[in-house]
């Protein structure tokens, strides 16, 4: 938080009638604020042309001192070898960046099984904190259909595969090996394999894959994108340039 608040300070005693100006700052020197002794050690660069234009001869910069909790703590974690393969899987920095950020599609499936063939509204989120997308279907009143909570629940929307659908445990995050087998009895080792030997990679829809006017495949269901809201037109003009 902010230890001093934006005030005239006055300087150390026998001073204390003065107030700090901009002369008396620089470079590599203490200052003393309200009993606390503060190290200045370097400025950014508008700061150095601003001292340089009033005729300030600065110094040159200090280094930081060494904080010892943080050298001890980085010399236990240098000396830590793991002793199996670790594969680290980072989500939290898109989380964090994305967090709340939400595309938004208005689609249109047309169903061929429906008794009338009319179009059916639908809203498609794209969540950029995980990739994750659901779908919702906008019921108009007295449509005579029931109302259900989700056309589609959250999750990735796998592209379809030519070959059909993966049975369940075939695509994993983790690929984990046996190294005794069944050599050691009913006690087996297990540890993770980074190359990921007979991993089975699935595509998924991304951001890229959305746009309007695009037909995406929801398991079977051919959906079309007709519009989208402003945000997610601003997010593809900054990040895609459409």
């Amino acid at each position: 938080g902010t230890i001093v608040r934006r005030h005239r300070i006055p300087l150390p005693p026998p001073h204390e009638d003065q107030f700090y100006t901009i002369d008396h700052f620089n470079i590599n020197i203490e200052v003393i604020l309200y009993a606390r002794r503060y190290k200045i050690i370097d400025c950014d660069q508008f700061t150095k042309n601003f001292l340089r234009k009033m005729g300030v001869r600065l110094n040159p910069p200090t280094g930081r001192p060494d904080d010892p909790y943080t050298k001890e703590r980085q010399k236990i974690l240098d000396s830590m070898k793991p002793l199996r393969p670790y594969e680290r899987i980072d989500t939290l920095k898109q989380f964090l960046e994305h967090d709340g950020h939400v595309l938004r599609f208005y689609c249109v499936w047309d169903d061929p099984e429906s008794m009338f063939h009319d179009p059916r509204e639908l809203v498609l989120h794209y969540y950029l904190s995980d990739d994750t997308i659901d779908i919702k279907e906008i019921v108009p009143v007295n449509s005579g259909r029931d109302a259900v909570p989700l056309f589609l629940r959250r999750d990735k929307l796998p592209k379809y595969a030519p070959a059909g659908l993966y049975q369940p445990g075939t695509i994993t995050s983790r690929t984990v090996l046996n190294v005794f087998g069944k050599l050691a009895g009913n006690s087996g080792r297990y540890i993770l394999d980074n190359r990921k030997t007979g991993a089975v990679h699935q595509e998924f829809y991304r951001d890229s894959d959305l746009k309007i006017g695009a037909i995406i495949n929801v398991w079977g269901r051919k959906i079309i994108l007709c519009d989208c809201d402003e945000f997610t037109k601003e997010y593809y003009r900054a990040k895609y340039g459409i």
